[in-house]
């Protein structure tokens, strides 16, 4: 809308300036008709115009004053086409009632448009101010959001300004963290790389993963081991059938909820301990001690023995021949027990009563003492293969090692060179955040010094662009009213009289706004052309004031109507322009081809008064007000 609104300036001030270049040729077209008449009229008798025209005592002393000469002429008004603010409509003339020659009285008509071009130059007016108006109001709400956001902004920037130097701190404080996290990590991974280099370069991996002493760990197990289960005689089928049973006992113990079922597991470490040899002696001493157990175990067979002597003297089963038997005797006696019979004597007669209960006893003693050995031996075959595991793992683990030791070592100089490019991004980054931190705080602080000059700036700018489409809004109402006013009813109508002396409007053409559309002479105007020389021109203006002083009519005061730009003098040397001054007040007896001096510049009214201090009421002296006064008795 603005840039249809320059536009729309422009076009007037072109065609304000055509129009002024109308009226100026016609007005010097007629002012040479004026001066030729004039010339062939003058009188001889210079010496009595030159004291009636004398200038006024004093009058050569005042610097900057301008004089010439020149005639008067009658009044000769441009009428021009006011509708200059169409856009896309033209209105087309119908009819003119004018001609050359032809006198008008004001409120004649002398143009009708068609019908078809004022609808259309009316809905295109009509259009236009409902435009402005929306765009007006839309104005009104935008101006009030962007009120707010100027407040918001405000607002912001103050807080900001107020707490930048604690979001300044605390920003540097983070970059700090950041740049000493990622040299810890750098740091760390320098420490690791030189670490594992030392070590592939000693070849401290063997000591690392302990081989010797898991090695040595397993062999003194293995021994002990091979030495019980030698010495016990203790066979592989008892130990399988020991792992069977403790796999049973261990489905048990899980179904039971650990009912009673930690006797035996209890037990088994000090029967480790004791077959081993170390229970209740020196923990350091490693070798194991047979004779102590060889003598319990001798006094216990021993036991045995007598007893079965007694008892039964044609049964000598070893230990390892009982506890062979052993998983039948304990399944007949405790899972299908059976009546108990009575021992009977060698020679076929009954046993003493009490003599098989204490045969039985032994039996089971025996027999529990069996299960006590194997589940011992089995116990140290389970720490064997834990410490053969142990050792085979770690030295896998070595050998693994040893051969990915190039891989891993280039893996942590990669991670290294990794860490070292991290660290050297942070410290450029931190140094880069850090002064783009101190510019966000100096800039927030800056912000906050000129927030309130801001805020009413922007006050001040959304004020001028609500009046700018008030403005327009009025413009456009304005050009719809003068319209409606000028042309609504399709005619166009005189506002003086006058003569027409030349008519530029024709019939089935489009009438521009700001064109000339008719000139005609006005009787109750008079008009001076003077020529002013080059070195003068400079000093004069359009709309300045002027005494014109006219032979036996006294002086008038007038106004500098027009200055002409093309030099009105075809010498070199001597280079005038043409000056017209229109008089003021009542000139309704003065005549045209009069000669008149025009004098430019602060004499020509000083201090706000003519020459002539007998001026009348109607502009001009009291000699032309009688003179004029005795025309009429």
């Amino acid at each position: 809308m603005e840039h249809q609104s320059e536009t729309l300036v422009k076009r007037r001030k072109w065609k304000n300036r055509l129009s002024i270049a109308a009226v100026i040729a016609v007005t010097a077209a007629i002012a040479m008709i004026s001066i030729g008449n004039y010339i062939n009229t003058r009188t001889t008798d210079t010496g009595k115009a030159e004291d009636e025209f004398a200038p006024p005592t004093g009058f050569g002393g005042d610097k900057g004053a301008v004089m010439a000469t020149g005639t008067t002429s009658v009044g000769v008004n441009a009428v021009t086409f006011d509708i200059d603010f169409l856009e896309d409509a033209n209105l087309y003339v119908e009819e003119v009632y004018l001609s050359n020659g032809d006198s008008v009285h004001a409120g004649d008509k002398y143009l009708k448009f068609t019908d078809a071009s004022i609808a259309d130059a009316r809905t295109e007016l009509e259009e236009a101010a409902l435009s402005a108006e929306l765009a007006y109001r839309s104005g009104i709400l935008s101006d009030g959001e962007s009120k707010l956001q100027a407040k918001y902004e405000y607002d912001a920037a103050m807080l900001e300004a107020q707490y930048a130097q604690q979001v300044y701190e605390d920003t540097l404080a983070q970059l700090e963290a950041d740049y000493a996290q990622a040299k810890k990590e750098y740091d760390e991974a320098q420490q690791e790389y030189d670490d594992y280099l030392e070590k592939v370069q000693n070849n401290s991996f063997y000591e690392e993963y302990d081989i010797e002493n898991l090695k040595k760990a397993y062999e003194e197990a293995y021994d002990l081991y091979i030495d019980r289960k030698e010495y016990y005689e203790v066979t592989d089928d008892e130990l399988k059938n020991n792992s069977n049973n403790n796999n049973n006992n261990n489905k048990n113990n899980d179904n039971n909820s650990g009912s009673g079922s930690n006797s035996a597991e209890s037990m088994e470490p000090a029967a480790l301990m004791t077959l081993s040899g170390s229970a209740g002696g020196d923990a350091d001493d490693k070798e194991p001690k047979p004779q102590k157990l060889e003598t319990e175990d001798t006094a216990k067979t021993e036991d045995i023995a007598k007893t079965e002597d007694t008892t039964k003297p044609e049964d000598t089963t070893k230990p390892e021949d009982t506890a062979e038997t052993e998983p039948t005797t304990e399944t007949d006696t405790t899972d299908e027990p059976e009546t108990e019979q009575k021992p009977s004597a060698p020679n076929g007669g009954e046993r003493p009563k009490g003599f098989g209960d204490a045969a039985r006893q032994e039996e089971l003693n025996a027999k529990k003492d069996r299960e006590w050995i194997v589940k011992t031996v089995s116990l140290l075959e389970q720490e064997t293969e834990d410490a053969k595991t142990a050792y085979t793992t770690a030295l896998e683990e070595y050998e693994d090692e040893i051969s990915s030791a190039e891989l891993n070592l280039q893996k942590l100089l990669n991670q290294l060179e990794i860490a070292r490019e991290d660290y050297t991004d942070a410290d450029v980054s931190y140094q880069k955040q850090t002064l783009s931190a101190k510019t966000a705080y100096e800039l927030s602080v800056a912000k906050g010094q000129t927030a309130q000059n801001d805020y009413q700036t922007q006050l001040t700018g959304l004020a001028d662009s609500l009046e700018r489409l008030k403005d327009e809004k009025e413009e456009a109402s304005d050009n719809l009213a003068l319209f409606e006013e000028l042309v609504g009813d399709g005619y166009l109508y005189t506002q003086e009289g006058g003569t027409v002396l030349m008519l530029m409007a024709q019939e089935g053409r489009s009438l521009a706004g700001g064109s000339m559309i008719f000139a005609y002479s006005n009787p109750e105007q008079l008009s001076v052309s003077v020529s002013v020389s080059q070195n003068d021109i400079a000093k004069l203006s359009v709309g300045e004031t002027a005494t014109v002083l006219l032979e036996e009519h006294g002086s008038y005061s007038g106004i500098i109507e027009t200055i002409n730009p093309v030099s009105a003098s075809g010498s070199r040397t001597s280079v005038t322009y043409t000056v017209t001054v229109n008089l003021q007040g009542d000139v309704s007896g003065l005549e045209a081809n009069l000669t008149a001096n025009v004098i430019f510049g602060e004499a020509a009214n000083r201090d706000g008064e003519p020459f002539n201090k007998k001026e009348g009421e109607h502009g001009r002296s009291g000699k032309a007000d009688q003179k004029a006064h005795d025309r009429e008795n």
